[in-house]
């Protein structure tokens, strides 16, 4: 490839990014990170230099990569912009699901061309996410020439693109939150009414990944609707007022999730089975309109 990159941010994501394009014959150039320690590891890891200051790791790069947290990226985009750091012709582009290219608002103005470019992917630990990039999409949008470049980047890495619409990012990104963050809760959730229920701890968790791995794998040669089992998708009414009224006396505190996720349910219900008196009975019971 021949180009050149800079990290901004030499966290797990910036890390796992940078070895899996140096591994494609892009140039790891420089990276920046604000500890001692965390440039350390970064330079052993990465073998490049890396700096204390953001300005002096993008100046030299084809491609500058802001992997900083949320929080920070326009802060640190404005810092380089305002030490001269970007340069014309420049790709600079964040990895962040929650924000907008738009926040690189002070990059563009330097006439750099700017992308958010968000990897589909939860990267607890650098060994662990590279060995999860291959087949990980990654939504980008944001300047078109960016998004060539960038598109040649995720190619590389073994990845997918979607684009999206630049107002729609906040969107996107409650979804992302709900398919990973709230899988995560829900399954805590599960876990603590299997202890209720006399589960061991021990096995609560080897007892439920079987027919959750099942499931997603229904969910991704089915689809949502076909996949759909249980007492809610059988208009079982019975067995839903049996969970209810065993949570109100075991675990009140979990009723209102449960009673919400129900309802969404019934709508998933309805469009496998049609609309029908018994659903609409299951609806009532979860408390619906």
């Amino acid at each position: 490839m021949g180009r050149s990159v800079a990290v901004i941010g030499a966290g797990n994501t910036g890390k796992v990014l940078a070895l899996a394009l140096k591994k494609q014959g892009y140039k790891i150039a420089a990276a920046f990170s604000r500890t001692p320690a965390s440039r350390e590891a970064a330079a052993e890891m990465l073998c490049c230099p890396v700096f204390k200051n953001p300005t002096e790791a993008a100046g030299g790069a084809d491609i500058v990569l802001l992997t900083t947290p949320d929080s920070v990226i326009e802060e640190v985009c404005n810092e380089i912009a305002a030490g001269g750091g970007f340069h014309s012709g420049q790709v600079v582009l964040h990895t962040s699901g929650a924000h907008s290219s738009t926040i690189l608002h002070s990059a563009r103005e330097q006439g750099v061309r700017v992308l958010s470019l968000h990897p589909l992917q939860t990267f607890p630990e650098v060994e662990a996410g590279l060995r999860s990039l291959k087949g990980t999409y990654f939504t980008m949008e944001g300047d078109e020439g960016a998004a060539r470049m960038a598109a040649e980047m995720v190619e590389a890495m073994g990845g997918e693109t979607i684009a999206i619409p630049t107002e729609m990012k906040p969107l996107y990104h409650a979804a992302a939150c709900v398919a990973c963050n709230y899988l995560v809760a829900l399954l805590d959730a599960a876990l603590k009414m299997f202890q209720c229920a006399g589960v061991p701890p021990g096995k609560a968790m080897e007892a439920l990944l079987p027919i959750m791995n099942c499931t997603l794998y229904n969910v991704k040669e089915l689809g949502t609707e076909k996949a759909l089992t249980g007492p809610i998708a059988r208009g079982d009414i019975s067995t839903v007022k049996s969970h209810l009224q065993s949570m109100e006396e075991h675990i009140p505190e979990l009723l209102p999730l449960y009673k919400h996720l129900g309802l969404q349910t019934v709508e998933l219900a309805s469009g496998k089975a049609g609309p029908g008196t018994e659903l609409q009975k299951m609806k009532d019971l979860l408390g619906g309109i």
